[in-house]
């Protein structure tokens, strides 16, 4: 893919809670693997990060994320319903403190703390997780996405002021769309796999599913069926990737996240193994972990298998290294 708003557009979602090492995810889908194209996408908006699809945050191409937003935003919303009562945040609060948000970014971008100033002049406590989830609020009610950086903090937006009006597909049409934006980036995976990635509950992931599944492939194996477009994906020998965490290829899935594991090795979501929480991928499949270290000489990428590595394994991993290092120095 050639810049990073055709990397997000294409795989529609990425989870972002991590900012740098989800910028990591989009830079090495890139050729040049500079993050340098990532933040200009980011500061014009055609790349934005907000909560969407699950209380997480994610990327999205501006193009998509009011649709995006129609579908999980009231979706996301109801699960925090028990949070915002907790919390003390009954409806009536939840609507004065959108408007006393939208009312601060209608003129521009504003930090989170600049936001805390607003609404505690409104008469709104931001105190323990509550401005967390007044923002959040925000974000899924589609007042408030983010703006461009300033300095090393991240603002929010007007909504209206950096989506494109246009909405695009709406109702099953929508559905329809994500389904098959879904099964063509990630497939072959599982329905299960679908709900959990986009929040839909198992009824609508299938009802999705059977809208597009004319367009798809299918398989059973092992009690599971796994739907997919096109044929097999090209392999390429020896092909090493340090991938993070909570990247698209691992968290996309739930039910066949097994499948990366090897007879020596598996992984879980989010164990933290000595900090070596991150994935290292040979051909796909899971081959060790790593972490980074930072010391006099700059960050240093430490990796772990259970298995020794050959002369072209540890070649690869040395390329895949200094690409990350490369990364690092300019993000």
């Amino acid at each position: 893919m050639a810049n990073p708003a055709d990397v997000v557009g294409r795989l529609t979602a990425m989870q972002a809670q991590e900012d740098r090492y989800a910028r990591w995810s989009v830079a090495q889908r890139t050729p040049a693997g500079s993050p340098s194209a990532l933040r200009s996408a980011l500061a014009g908006g055609a790349i934005l990060r907000t909560h969407v699809l699950r209380p997480t945050w994610h990327y999205v191409a501006a193009a998509d994320l009011r649709w995006l937003m129609a579908i999980s935003g009231p979706r996301v919303d109801k699960k925090n319903t028990r949070r915002y009562r907790e919390l003390d945040l009954d409806r009536s609060a939840l609507e004065r403190s959108n408007a006393a948000i939208a009312n601060a970014v209608a003129s521009g971008a504003r930090t989170r703390s600049e936001l805390a100033v607003a609404l505690e002049a409104g008469g709104i406590s931001t105190g323990g997780q509550r401005l967390a989830y007044l923002l959040m609020h925000a974000e899924l009610s589609a007042a408030i996405c983010s703006g461009p950086m300033r300095g090393a903090e991240h603002t929010y937006a007007a909504f209206d002021h950096r989506v494109p009006a246009a909405g695009g597909p709406t109702g099953d049409e929508a559905l329809a769309e994500l389904a098959w934006r879904y099964f063509s980036t990630r497939g072959p995976a599982t329905v299960t796999d679908f709900s959990w990635w986009s929040g839909l509950n198992a009824g609508e992931a299938r009802a999705a599913l059977a809208m597009v599944q004319s367009r798809l492939g299918s398989r059973a194996l092992d009690g599971r069926v796994y739907w997919h477009a096109g044929g097999p994906p090209s392999r390429r020998t020896q092909r090493m990737d340090l991938v993070q965490c909570y990247d698209e290829i691992i968290i996309s899935y739930r039910q066949s996240r097994d499948i990366l594991h090897t007879p020596t090795t598996a992984f879980a979501i989010p164990r933290d193994i000595d900090g070596f929480r991150h994935v290292m991928l040979l051909e796909g499949r899971l081959l060790g972990h790593w972490r980074v270290r930072s010391s006099r000489q700059g960050h240093v990428v430490e990796t772990r298998t259970r298995i020794g590595l050959g002369e072209r394994q540890r070649t690869a991993l040395a390329r895949s290294i200094e690409r990350y290092q490369r990364f690092l120095v300019v993000t």
